[in-house]
């Protein structure tokens, strides 16, 4: 998976998330609608994870740092 389109992928989950929707939801409908696969989606969501952990931040905060770096 390129970078670009991990990038690409977690701004349209944050632009993208309905209402009461999870982040996890939205990234997954995103990598879905995307084409990509179901291992790009768990190492982008685990990277998310991971961070937001870490931090103590949820997991749409650690999305935007991530995509900001």
């Amino acid at each position: 998976m390129r970078e670009q389109d991990k990038t690409r992928a977690i701004l349209d989950a944050i632009k993208d998330l309905h209402t009461n929707e999870t982040f996890e939801r939205a990234l997954g409908r995103i990598v879905r609608n995307r084409r990509m696969s179901y291992e790009d989606y768990m190492d982008i969501i685990a990277e998310i994870r991971e961070l937001a952990n870490k931090k103590k931040i949820d997991l749409v905060e650690a999305a935007r740092r991530i995509v900001k770096d």
